[in-house]
């Protein structure tokens, strides 16, 4: 009888949390500060905070809905093709927690049960940076009108070589900025303008290109390639290396993004005599606004091996016809050196549907390196790789994107449109980003034998 009891007791033990069990303080607030707090606080990209129970609580039903659904937290790489290591999904016992805890009235629990509370420095998603650099000044934006793709000149206190290893943008207006992009450059080069259209089409080799206020769009009369692989370039008119040059991209912001960080021994570059030109691409609200964004740099702690080096494998001249469904998009773009893979981004507009990266090796296997199937606008991840992944010289690299221009999907613009590239959030983009590293790269080994 004795063993008998002593074996009920250990399957109580062993069984699953009861659903009556589950308190806020004991079992979400964990999950919330594992997966939700990044974004769900004051000053972030989502509308509420979940940072304490009083401002949960009142959400509890929709936080039920989003995660049986997976839709949050949100993550929309295909589980069946590469890991990642900044994955935000859930797993089943934390989704069935977040269930329970609804469906048995939200309770808060017993106050010794909270952890403490998680710290968030300054607002940066990877803590203080060494040195904070901000728009000279304040840019207003206009109510109403088309979107502007605006550069601003951005100066350094140092004229001396540095390597950074983690580049993070604080908009100072979220309503206002959609995306960042931040490059370096000398400081007598000067400040672009969108306006400026001759130069855009000097650097493609063709009439590509038209200026529409303060952005580029690309026009009817110009070649037309849904199948960017079958042109010279892969479908890139323009160097798909951003970070190479003379005006380098060392950082960008996206919607849903948390910068740019390298592990150890990787950076990037910034010259002698550098400052920084930021574009800045603002959304029209229906209200002026103000803006001074903000670069958070980390500088490398440790000498620089590798400079991490990004790609942007794209098409500018697709057609999408007016209400195409499942329209298909390729680019391409074939490595000439050995490089080691550490991430993977995938860019389209409103009318994107889905993305797939995939490697075609020299010997003529493939892989699908990434897999987005439900693309979201508004969750534009950098999708990191848990293992840096090799890539062989001489292996293309295939970006297929399909667009939905119906009237089915919701986000469309004008699904009686055909919608080629352009600037604007109304037309259309089709990039899959790669960050890499050259194998054959050593600075560490070049810096020695440059010294008498």
């Amino acid at each position: 009888m004795t063993r008998l009891f002593a074996v009920v007791i250990a399957l109580v033990a062993a069984a699953p949390l009861l659903a009556e069990d589950v308190t806020f303080n004991a079992d979400v607030m964990p999950i919330l500060q594992r997966h939700c707090q990044d974004c769900h606080r004051p000053g972030q990209i989502a509308p509420m905070s979940f940072m304490s129970f009083d401002e949960t609580r009142p959400w509890a039903q929709s936080i039920r809905e989003v995660v049986e659904r997976r839709t949050m937290p949100p993550w929309h790489a295909d589980p069946r093709h590469g890991e990642f290591s900044n994955e935000r999904r859930l797993s089943q016992a934390e989704i069935d927690t977040l269930v329970s805890w609804v469906d048995e009235g939200a309770k808060r629990g017993d106050p010794a049960d909270l952890p403490a509370a998680r710290q968030f420095p300054d607002g940066w998603a990877a803590g203080t940076p060494d040195a904070i650099y901000p728009m000279v000044e304040e840019y207003e934006v206009a109510a109403e009108g088309s979107d502007e793709y605006i550069y601003f000149r951005v100066p350094l206190d140092f004229d001396d070589e540095r390597f950074v290893s983690s580049v993070e943008v604080m908009p100072g207006n979220r309503a206002a900025v959609h995306h960042v992009l931040v490059y370096v450059q000398p400081k007598t080069m000067g400040t672009l303008s969108r306006t400026d259209v001759a130069r855009y089409n000097n650097i493609a080799g063709t009439e590509l290109f038209y200026g529409d206020g303060d952005t580029i769009r690309v026009g009817d009369g110009a070649p037309k390639h849904d199948n960017g692989c079958a042109v010279p370039n892969g479908g890139s008119a323009l160097s798909g290396d951003i970070t190479g040059g003379r005006r380098a991209i060392i950082g960008v912001f996206v919607p849903g993004g948390r910068g740019e960080h390298w592990p150890e021994g990787t950076a990037r570059r910034l010259p002698p005599d550098s400052e920084l030109l930021l574009q800045i691409h603002y959304n029209k609200t229906g209200s002026v606004m103000l803006d001074r964004t903000s670069i958070g740099l980390k500088f490398a702690k440790r000498p620089t091996e590798k400079i991490m080096r990004a790609r942007w494998v794209q098409n500018y001249y697709f057609t999408i016809p007016a209400g195409a469904d499942n329209h298909a998009v390729t680019g391409c773009y074939t490595f000439e050196k050995d490089v080691t893979l550490y991430s993977l981004w995938p860019h389209m507009h409103f009318r994107g549907k889905d993305m797939e990266m995939t490697a075609i090796y020299p010997n003529g296997e493939t892989k699908t390196l990434l897999n987005v199937p439900r693309y979201d606008f508004n969750w534009q991840h950098t999708y990191m790789l848990k293992e840096p992944m090799s890539i062989p010289k001489g292996t293309r690299i295939l970006v297929t994107a399909h667009f939905d221009n119906s009237k089915r999907n919701p986000f469309n613009p004008d699904p009686n449109q055909t919608v080629r590239w352009g600037d604007p959030t109304y037309d259309e983009m089709m990039i899959g980003g790669m960050d890499y590293t050259f194998d054959d790269e050593d600075l560490t080994a070049e810096a020695t034998q440059q010294q008498p």
